[in-house]
């Protein structure tokens, strides 16, 4: 007689080879979890997709033509003649079209050296203004009389010349005229006139504090 057999009892969280079995649903949702999960990790890892790299592409590229601005261009000679005058800083170019001539004309100054006093500060000042002409075309001659100055008031500044009186300059060449005069602090200007014409106005300020 065959000795009845008594099963022996499971131990807890113990189970034999081959005794588990998977659903099909359920394996098909843990390949989509472990899919997401790639995903999610690939992107953190600062993986760029195709579609990233498209749009740096088309950001450079859009870049690439933005127009690049070109660099101002210098300010034009303003042209004066005997029939419309330039009013001008001192400084500055004028391009003087004359009857028998064009040239360029250059007012420059005044260098300033103040008059001393026994006391104070000094209230008057020589200065001295340069006059040249270039790029002419033809012969044009400077004359100390045909310059005039006056201070902020209308009051006439006497201009006297330093060194020659008058300067005649040729095609290539450069000529200048130098004239001094007495001025007060403040505002004043020089007046130039070919052929008893104004052609062109400097103004300029002395300063001597």
């Amino acid at each position: 007689m065959t000795a009845a057999r008594t099963a022996a009892p499971r131990r807890a969280g113990l189970r034999r080879p081959g005794a588990w079995r998977t659903n099909p649903k359920t394996a098909l949702a843990i390949l989509a979890c472990t899919a997401l999960s790639l995903a999610a990790l690939a992107g953190c890892g600062g993986h760029s997709t195709p579609k990233a790299t498209d749009d740096a592409a088309k950001t450079v590229k859009s870049l690439g033509a933005v127009p690049i601005p070109s660099p101002p261009t210098a300010q034009a000679t303003p042209t004066a003649s005997e029939k419309r005058l330039q009013l001008l800083a001192m400084g500055y170019s004028v391009h003087a079209q004359l009857p028998r001539a064009d040239a360029v004309v250059t007012a420059g100054g005044p260098s300033e050296n103040p008059i001393a006093k026994p006391k104070g500060v000094p209230d008057h000042a020589t200065g001295t203004i340069t006059v040249t002409v270039r790029e002419a075309t033809g012969s044009l001659t400077l004359h100390a009389a045909d310059f005039t100055s006056r201070d902020e008031n209308g009051k006439a500044i006497t201009l006297s010349p330093h060194g020659p009186a008058t300067v005649t300059a040729r095609p290539g060449q450069t000529a200048t005229l130098t004239l001094a005069g007495t001025y007060e602090a403040g505002a004043a200007e020089l007046t130039w006139r070919h052929a008893g014409k104004t052609i062109a106005v400097w103004d300029f300020n002395i300063e001597l504090d």
